[in-house]
């Protein structure tokens, strides 16, 4: 009889046990969301194209506007809605997550590197989309170089399915790109012509384009844009 109360009781400080630590994992889950990452739930829709600049999730590092420091979330760029898509890893729900609480984030790679993002405030460009965007960080130095992953809509295009006929939209990468000078103003590009950065530094002109023969740099591609800007940093915008 008495071992039958022991098991008894054993039973039920099991039981108790296990609902505390459901609960406490519940309110884990829910201080996690919504103490430091706020947001509304995600709905996806169908494009031709993908709208994310990062096809897979990948785990990344995020710093708040509050200054704290948040490690290892599943996290995917939305290029199209200029927004942070969070996976929460409890209930694989999508959240889209408040652009104002987020001030930086970091894709991390297998190499051990990552790619940073920073929200930027361009409200004085007098641009025709929102005045605070996301920016991937491409070179910092006196002169320094942002680019907006940016993925626009391009048209439409009509396909009928079971009888109906639906409407869907067409996508592709439009990057722009953003000088930043020692004064911290910033200076928009839609493309990249060598013309069009010159035309930002009239005084070093001529040291630019020394520069640029020098060490056999075009200025074609984002790469060549990105390795200019480094070797231009090193060599003319010194002081």
């Amino acid at each position: 009889m008495k071992y039958c109360i022991y098991l008894s009781l054993l039973l039920i400080c099991i039981s108790l046990n296990a609902q505390t630590n459901d609960r406490k994992n519940l309110q884990e889950i829910d201080s996690i969301f919504s103490l430091k990452l706020t947001g509304e739930t995600f709905i996806e829709k169908k494009y031709k194209g993908d709208p994310f600049v990062n096809k897979d999730w990948v785990k990344s590092d995020m710093l708040l506007s509050t200054g704290e420091r948040i490690y290892g979330k599943m996290i995917k760029y939305n290029g199209l809605l200029d927004e942070v898509i969070w996976l929460n890893p409890f209930n694989f729900g999508k959240f889209i997550l408040d652009k104002s609480y987020i001030s930086d984030f970091w894709f991390k790679n297998d190499q051990g590197g990552s790619t940073h993002f920073k929200r930027i405030n361009v409200s004085d460009l007098s641009l025709n989309h929102q005045p605070v965007i996301f920016v991937e960080i491409a070179v910092e130095g006196k002169i320094s170089i942002f680019i907006q992953r940016r993925i626009r809509v391009f048209g439409s295009d009509s396909f009928y399915e079971d009888a109906k006929l639906y409407s869907v939209d067409l996508i592709e990468p439009s990057p722009l790109y953003y000088i930043k000078l020692p004064t911290n103003q910033l200076l928009m590009m839609t493309g990249i012509r060598l013309n069009s950065f010159l035309k930002v530094f009239p005084v070093q002109k001529k040291s630019i384009l020394k520069s640029l023969k020098n060490n056999h740099l075009k200025f074609k591609s984002e790469s060549d844009l990105i390795k200019a800007v480094d070797t231009l940093n090193k060599e003319v915008f010194l002081n």
